[in-house]
């Protein structure tokens, strides 16, 4: 028994409260025979649908009906709204969960929001998170543009998953150019397309570990003056320890790559890098090179 076409009779019995099986059959695209023998499961599930022969006859559910006491108990019903408005919070309409309310007769409070603007109001990564999330359902290649490190390079990809790993969202597909299974960082992407081009590709299901992610770690040791607590609470919560005079040490494993001395400065004089040697000589060269841009 199709499960979404019982939904879909139900769903379309709460609004309507009557219906002729060529009706359903016709929109549900399925035959009259088919339609009955969903009315008799139904009904055998506990759901109060009936049916009356004759003229102005039909299909009919109980005018009391609501969804107590047939498919679903009172807290699956609520786990299901969470999980919808989940979903509805990424697509952005809330169709689905609207209908559920309706379905379930019950009222429900928004407990997400995903907002993917940024603070200057652009949206460009909720237009790319469109355009991923239908290649996915629709199973079209996507032709974006990506920047690395290393590299600007157009690619081509059949997408499979939208992660959403350490702070930031990532789209894990096959890789046309490199024949291999992938990730990529949204934010380094640009110019984003579908293309007519179909797969028939399945998602490979695994953890997403560090190495997964393409970049080089490396082991740091970092000191904070107390002032920078509010961020080092937050963006180290586990690797923290204070010395005597109240400074907050962390070790932790970041990407090596330049970005980590944009980040480094990003705390400004509140943190002092103590291990490896390699890097806080590095950071310091970094820092002269600054300061004689600023010497008049």
């Amino acid at each position: 028994m199709a499960t979404k076409r019982l939904f879909d009779i139900l769903y379309y019995l709460v609004e309507k409260r009557k219906a002729t099986a060529p009706e359903l059959a016709k929109k549900l695209n399925v035959s009259i025979r088919t339609i009955y023998r969903d009315i008799e499961w139904m009904s055998g599930a506990g759901i109060p649908v009936y049916c009356n022969p004759g003229k102005g006859g039909g299909i009919f559910l109980l005018d009391s009906f609501i969804l107590d006491k047939g498919l679903l108990s009172t807290d699956e019903k609520e786990e299901l709204m969470l999980a919808i408005q989940g979903l509805d919070a990424l697509k952005g309409n809330g169709q689905v969960a609207e209908k559920l309310r309706a379905l379930f007769q019950i009222k429900a409070e928004d407990w997400i929001r995903i907002d993917f603007s940024d603070w200057r109001g652009t949206k460009y990564q909720e237009n790319l998170f469109e355009i991923l999330k239908r290649g996915i359902f629709q199973k079209q290649v996507v032709r974006f543009i990506y920047r690395s490190q290393q590299c600007e390079a157009i690619r081509n990809l059949e997408p499979l998953q939208l992660i959403f790993k350490n702070q930031d969202w990532y789209i894990y597909g096959f890789c046309i150019e490199r024949q291999d299974f992938r990730l990529f960082k949204l934010s380094r992407m640009s110019q984003c397309e579908l293309l007519d081009e179909r797969f028939d590709q399945k998602v490979v299901s695994k953890p997403i570990e560090a190495n997964d992610l393409k970049e080089e770690l490396v082991k740091l040791r970092l000191k904070f003056d107390k002032s920078q607590a509010f961020r080092v609470y937050e963006e180290f919560t586990g690797l923290i320890t204070e010395d005597k005079e109240g400074s907050l040490l962390v070790e932790v494993d970041l990407p090596k790559h330049i970005s980590l001395y944009s980040y480094l400065l990003s705390f400004l004089d509140g943190v002092e890098v103590l291990e490896p040697i390699e890097i806080r000589k590095e950071f310091q060269t970094k820092l002269n090179d600054i300061l004689k841009k600023y010497k008049t």
